[in-house]
C-alpha cells in the first residue's frame, strides 16, 4: 500500500474552528442569537454600564484631587478603573453565562423539538457541547467588549501584566463553570422555570452566599480555635490554626468574587501571583495557592463533572 493511499484511509483531524462550523447547534444557536436585537441590546448596556461606573469614578478623582497630581495618585487611579471593570464584568458573566444555558435543552422539550433534534445522526455529545459552544462564544463576545473600557486604566499605570492575565483567566473559567451549571440544569429540568430557578438559586449562592458564609465561619472558626487554646483540648493550637486557614481558603477558592478579591490583595501586599500566606499564631506563615489557581482548577473540574452529566442526562431521554 503506497503512503497516498495510507493518508487517505486516515481520518483527517479536525480543528476547533471547523469543530464549530461543522456542528449544527452551534451555527443554530449563533445566528439565532445574534439575528435578534437581544443581544446587541445586551452588548450595549454592557458597554454603557462599564462605561457610565468608569466616568464617576474618574470624576470623583478629578473632583477630589489636586492639580498637581503624583504618578503614584494616577496609577491608583488605574488599579481603580481596571478593578472596578473586572468585578462588574465578572458579575455579569456570572449571572448571564448561566442564564444562556439554561433553557437551552429544556425548551427543545417543551418545544417538543428534543425528539426530532434526537431522531437525527447528531449525537447527545455534539448537541450538547454544541449548546454550550453557543453560550460561551457569545459570553466572550461579551467579556471582549469590556476591553475598551478596561484599556483605558492602561493610561494611567499601575496595572501588571500578571493581574491582566489572572483577570482573563477567571473570566473564562467563570463562563465556561456557569455556562455548564446552567446546562446541567437544562438537561436534568423538565420545565424552563424550574432550570431557571435552580440556576439562579446556585449562582447567587456561590456567588454572594459563599463570602456571607465565609465571614461567619471565620468569626466562628477563630472562636473556637481560642476556646480549644484556653481549655487545654487535645488539638494543638498549630493544627487548629491550619484546618480553619484550609476551611476558609476551599470556601474562598468556591467563590468567584471572593477569589478575584483575596486574589487582588495578595497581588498588591505580598507581590506575588502564585501563592498566599496566612500568618499563624506561632509566627510561622502557612503558604497555599493563589485563590485565582484553586479556583480556576475546581470549576474547570466541576464543569467537566458537569458537562459529562449533562450528556448521559440527554442519553437517558433517549432511552
Amino acid at each position: 500500500m503506497t503512503m497516498a493511499a495510507v493518508q487517505t484511509t486516515l481520518p483527517a483531524r479536525r480543528t476547533f474552528g471547523e469543530w464549530l462550523r461543522r456542528n449544527p447547534i452551534t451555527l443554530k444557536e449563533m445566528r439565532s442569537r445574534m439575528r435578534g436585537r437581544r443581544a446587541f441590546v445586551v452588548l450595549t448596556l454592557n458597554a454603557l454600564l462599564l462605561g457610565g461606573i468608569v466616568a464617576l469614578v474618574y470624576a470623583s478623582y478629578a473632583a477630589s484631587a489636586n492639580m498637581n497630581r503624583s504618578p503614584r495618585d494616577l496609577q491608583s487611579l488605574g488599579k481603580a478603573i481596571f478593578a472596578i471593570t473586572v468585578g462588574l464584568q465578572l458579575l455579569v458573566t456570572c449571572f448571564n453565562s448561566s442564564a444562556a444555558t439554561v433553557g437551552a435543552i429544556v425548551a427543545e422539550r417543551e418545544r417538543q423539538t428534543f425528539e426530532l433534534l434526537r431522531t437525527t445522526l447528531l449525537s447527545a455529545r455534539a448537541l450538547v457541547l454544541g449548546k454550550l459552544a453557543a453560550a460561551l462564544l457569545f459570553n466572550l463576545l461579551l467579556i471582549l467588549s469590556a476591553i475598551p473600557i478596561a484599556s483605558l486604566s492602561f493610561l494611567f499605570g499601575g496595572v501588571t501584566f500578571e493581574e491582566i492575565f489572572i483577570a482573563a483567566v477567571v473570566l473564562i473559567v467563570t463562563a465556561i463553570g456557569f455556562s455548564s451549571i446552567g446546562l446541567f440544569f437544562s438537561s436534568i429540568a423538565r420545565r424552563t422555570a424550574q432550570a431557571t430557578a435552580a440556576s439562579t438559586i446556585t449562582t447567587v449562592v456561590l456567588v454572594a452566599g459563599i463570602p456571607i458564609l465565609m465571614l461567619i465561619l471565620q468569626g466562628l472558626l477563630s472562636t473556637m480555635v481560642y476556646m480549644n487554646s484556653r481549655g487545654g483540648s487535645s488539638l494543638p493550637s498549630a493544627d487548629a490554626e491550619i484546618t480553619r486557614a484550609i476551611i476558609l481558603w476551599l470556601l474562598i477558592s468556591l467563590s468567584p468574587l471572593s477569589a478575584s478579591v483575596v486574589t487582588l490583595s495578595t497581588l498588591v501586599d505580598s507581590k506575588t501571583a502564585l501563592t498566599m500566606s496566612m500568618p499563624l499564631s506561632n509566627g510561622q506563615p502557612l503558604v497555599l495557592l493563589s485563590p485565582w489557581i484553586s479556583y480556576s482548577l475546581i470549576y474547570l473540574l466541576l464543569s467537566i463533572l458537569l458537562i459529562a452529566l449533562s450528556i448521559r442526562a440527554v442519553k437517558r431521554a433517549d432511552k
